[in-house]
């Protein structure tokens, strides 16, 4: 148990999990391609969900511009990464989430964070695991910060966050900006609540992921 909290996880370029409740996903980086997928997932949110997930997008908008699209897309895997969550029993449903984060001009070891996870696949597992994608490739290429900016009125992440370690930075315009350091073992997660532990075994999971193609 202590050597695997020890060990960091070796990412395929993509794979299959299982979330909390059984279910199988494929995990992979976004792609171009994923673009229509992104869209419609956007669709379907609804506007609280937005304005509380996508702090950066017009909670308003009905569409994905075709500018956010590239810029989310468009990942180098240095400095911008992103990864996302596919239901293997629903291949042509829009998917499960997405994480990405986008190095700061001026602070090269920090990045900004965003994730989003699809209102029907919350609280199973799906943002540990995208999140846990980004820690392990921010910490491969020299970024030890993460920032996340969540609406204030968005108790549960700012919980949630804070539990896995991160501390408040500041606020304006009703968004709270958090810190948080960047884990790629599970030995660096804290230990002190359910949800860090989940996260940290997380990362011991990772260690045994077989490399999938799709």
């Amino acid at each position: 148990m202590l050597l695997s909290a020890l060990r960091t996880p070796r990412l395929p370029g993509a794979f299959k999990y299982t979330l909390d409740d059984g279910l199988p996903i494929l995990v992979r980086p976004v792609r171009p391609e994923d673009a229509p997928r992104l869209r419609e997932g956007f669709r379907r949110m609804s506007q609280l969900a937005r304005r509380r997930r996508l702090p950066g997008i017009d909670p308003g908008a009905t569409e994905l511009s075709d500018e956010v699209l590239r810029r989310l897309t468009g990942g180098d895997g240095i400095n911008h990464v992103a990864w996302g969550a596919l239901d293997i029993e629903k291949p042509d449903e829009p998917g499960v989430g997405v994480a990405r984060y986008i190095r700061i001009n001026g602070e090269p070891d920090a990045a900004d964070v965003a994730i989003v996870i699809a209102d029907e696949y919350q609280g199973r597992g799906a943002g540990f695991v995208l999140q846990a994608c980004l820690h392990l490739c921010a910490h491969a290429n020299g970024i030890r910060r993460f920032y996340y900016d969540v609406a204030s009125d968005n108790e549960r992440i700012l919980r949630h966050l804070k539990l896995l370690g991160a501390q408040h930075a500041g606020r304006a315009d009703n968004i709270d900006r958090l810190v948080m350091p960047v884990y790629h073992r599970a030995w660096d997660v804290p230990d002190g609540n359910d949800i860090a532990r989940r996260f940290a075994a997380v990362f011991r999971r990772l260690q045994r992921v077989e490399a999938l193609t799709g």
